[in-house]
């Protein structure tokens, strides 16, 4: 499979980390959540917010990068169709199947978890057949096998990019927003190019125009009017995301819950202001949500379920999942301590 660094995915410990930079400082997460906010505002803007200047600015995000401990990336939902697939193997065959699944371009995010399936996947395909050959051509031949459990998006109530460390205040916020954050019409159909435009895009969310013009065929003009179309409608995802570990989340909890469908919204409108909750979907699956938390420590699962069913008393968590190790997110491999080490580029099933 396609990878675009020389780190290849190691099943017991994914490659090898730089020494430095082995945690974030408060100006490195007022940094990640100025880019989550706005991700290609200007340095100059970025630094009139946080009260530096452009250049060093851009030198500490270098390093950030550099060390692994935050990147830039982008997506379009609207390509694929994605599945959320638990996978359960024979523990010898565990670490095998942890390289494949991470080896595999349409395999977007690999978590080992605690339970009864060792794997959760997240999936992008191109429909719901190109979802049923992966499963039964691409994971049926993998080895040990033994259980595989598909769950598919139904709708997206909060995703990664929704998630924010809470660094910055309300003044600087509002000073990085602008009218990407409204609207804006989207045609009907995909344009000849677009699919291009993401992909050349998911390698580094702030690549410039000049770069992905020449990466995509189309104009600097057509680049930039797109990007801005794209992103304010929704249909492109830019975002930020970092080594939690290094910046005090040190717990992913997932939870399978069931609830209602007529207060599936309700759910989905609470959680969007919750900080715990990195991911709120509804699926196939009989739990009909999956909710996965960013915690800072163990404990913390404990106040959050209390407050979940508190909250939505028709609310049964049916199952829950500790991550032992996030082995890839969005296409980047990640080392044991959640520092990026590689990339795996994008690709629809």
């Amino acid at each position: 499979m396609p990878e675009d660094t020389a780190k290849t995915p190691d099943t017991g410990g994914i490659g090898t980390l730089p020494p430095d930079s082995a945690a974030f400082s408060e100006r490195d997460l007022d940094l990640v959540n100025a880019l989550q906010i706005n991700p290609r505002a200007s340095w100059t803007r970025i630094g009139a917010t946080l009260g530096l200047d452009a250049t060093t600015v851009a030198r500490r995000w270098q390093r950030l990068t550099d060390a692994g401990l935050a990147w830039m990336t982008a997506y379009a939902p609207e390509f694929a169709t994605i599945g959320h697939v638990r996978v359960h193997c024979r523990a010898p065959d565990l670490a095998a199947v942890s390289a494949a699944v991470c080896a595999t371009p349409s395999v977007f995010s690999v978590e080992r978890i605690a339970g009864r399936h060792q794997l959760q996947l997240s999936v992008a395909a191109e429909n719901l057949a190109a979802l049923d050959d992966f499963t039964v051509v691409h994971l049926a031949a993998l080895p040990g096998i033994e259980e595989v459990r598909v769950a598919i998006s139904l709708h997206m109530y909060v995703e990664g990019s929704h998630w924010r460390p809470q660094a910055l205040d309300a003044a600087q916020r509002i000073e990085l927003l602008d009218d990407r954050e409204q609207p804006a019409p989207s045609p009907a159909q995909r344009r000849a190019g677009d699919a291009a435009l993401m992909l050349a895009l998911s390698a580094d969310g702030r690549r410039s125009a000049a770069e992905l013009a020449q990466d995509t065929g189309l104009s600097e003009t057509t680049v930039r009017r797109r990007l801005a179309e794209m992103t304010r409608s929704g249909r492109l995802i830019i975002r930020c995301d970092m080594a939690q570990q290094a910046a005090g989340w040190a717990v992913n909890m997932h939870y399978w819950v069931r609830i209602p469908a007529d207060e599936l919204d309700k759910l989905g409108a609470a959680l969007a202001g919750w900080p715990e909750i990195r991911l709120c979907v509804a699926t196939t699956d009989a739990s009909n949500v999956l909710l996965i938390a960013w915690l800072r420590n163990q404990q913390e699962s404990i106040h959050l379920e209390t407050r979940l069913l508190h909250s939505f008393p028709a609310l049964r968590i049916v199952e829950r999942q500790m991550t032992l190790r996030v082995l890839k997110r969005m296409g980047r491999l990640l080392g044991p301590d959640g520092r990026a080490i590689g990339r795996v580029p994008f690709a629809v099933w």
